[in-house]
């Protein structure tokens, strides 16, 4: 993948389970608003219950995806759509949160059933440290 396109995304819809070391996860995703915006819905099972949700729309006159996310702590984060070594990702266009890095999300490895999805971040967008990794698999 070179640039993202509408249809980017469009992998990710539906219902997933997602395991990561030390914890299980749910996550629906779905296409809302006349099929313009793309709508997630977070669930952490174990080890300890969180929720979070996000908003994502492309813009065809910027050619740009757009995400917004929140989440129970109250965090609020703006990202933008990128690829990253042939892969779809989002990631904030600034410095976030009291450490002042950069974070992103990049999907990988998919398949019609499954992908990989990890959490970076980075102090000076150049070297990228990996936070957190989940694997997804479409629910039954």
């Amino acid at each position: 993948m070179d640039s993202l396109d509408a249809t980017s995304f469009d992998f990710w819809l539906g219902d997933w389970d997602c395991g990561f070391e030390g914890g299980t996860a749910h996550n629906s995703i779905t296409r809302d608003f006349a099929g313009h915006v793309i709508t997630e819905k977070f669930q952490i099972l174990t080890p300890q219950p969180w929720t979070g949700m996000s908003v994502s729309v492309y813009n065809p006159g910027l050619d740009l995806w757009r995400q917004t996310w929140v989440d129970e702590s109250g965090s609020y984060w703006h990202f933008v759509g990128s690829v990253v070594d042939g892969d779809p990702s989002f990631g904030t266009p600034e410095p976030v949160d009291a450490d002042r890095t950069y974070k992103r999300m990049v999907f990988s490895n998919i398949k019609k059933d499954g992908f990989d999805w990890r959490w970076e971040s980075s102090p000076d967008q150049q070297a990228w440290a990996e936070n957190w990794a989940i694997r997804y698999q479409r629910s039954a």
